[in-house]
C-alpha cells in the first residue's frame, strides 16, 4: 500500500498541473526589432517649441525697467553736484520739475488730471538745454494712482530720459 500512494499522488499532481504545449519553447533568442514612428513627438515638438519663445518675448514686452536712486550721505552730495539732478515731485495737487539749483512753479491739476502735455514740452525743453542728461527720478506721494505714475514713466522716455528712478520721500 506505501508503493500505492506515490503513484497516486504523482497522477494527481499530473492531473491537477498538466503540462503546457510551450514547455519545450523557451523564449525566442531572437528578438523582432520595432520600429518606433517619432512623428508625432517631432510635431508637437515643433508647435510647443515656438509658442514657448513667443511667451518669453511676450513677457519682456510687458516688463517696466525703473532703478531706485541710490542713497546718499552728506559727503555723496558735494560730488554729485556737477551732474544735473532733475527730479518731477508729483503730489496730489500737481506735479513740479526741480533741478540743481532751479525750482519750476507748480502745475497744478485741472478737473482732477495732471497736465501731462505741459510736462512733455517741460521736458523737452530741459532736454534741449542739457542734451546728455538720461535721468529723472519721480518723487511720488503715498495716494498717486499707478495709472498716472505709469503716464509720467511714459511721457519721460517718450522725451528721451530713460533712466527713470521712483522715490516715495518727499521733504
Amino acid at each position: 500500500m506505501s508503493d500505492r500512494r506515490p503513484d497516486n499522488a504523482a497522477q494527481h499532481l499530473h492531473q491537477a498541473f498538466p503540462a503546457t504545449k510551450r514547455a519545450k519553447k523557451a523564449i525566442s533568442r531572437e528578438v523582432e526589432m520595432i520600429d518606433l514612428d517619432v512623428t508625432p513627438v517631432m510635431n508637437l515638438f515643433m508647435v510647443l517649441i515656438p509658442f514657448l519663445v513667443s511667451m518669453a518675448v511676450f513677457t519682456h514686452i510687458a516688463a517696466i525697467d525703473f532703478s531706485l536712486p541710490p542713497a546718499q550721505t552728506e559727503g555723496d552730495a558735494a560730488e554729485d553736484s556737477k551732474e544735473l539732478d532733475i527730479s518731477i515731485i508729483v503730489t496730489s495737487g500737481g506735479f513740479r520739475i526741480v533741478g540743481t539749483g532751479k525750482k519750476l512753479d507748480i502745475v497744478p491739476r485741472i478737473q482732477g488730471q495732471y497736465q501731462f502735455e505741459k510736462l512733455r514740452v517741460l521736458l523737452k525743453a530741459i532736454k534741449f538745454e542739457y542734451p546728455s542728461q538720461k535721468s529723472v527720478v519721480l518723487v511720488l506721494e503715498s495716494d498717486i494712482l499707478y495709472d498716472d505714475i505709469i503716464k509720467f514713466m511714459d511721457i519721460c522716455r517718450e522725451s528721451q530720459f530713460p533712466d527713470i528712478g521712483l522715490s516715495g520721500d518727499i521733504g
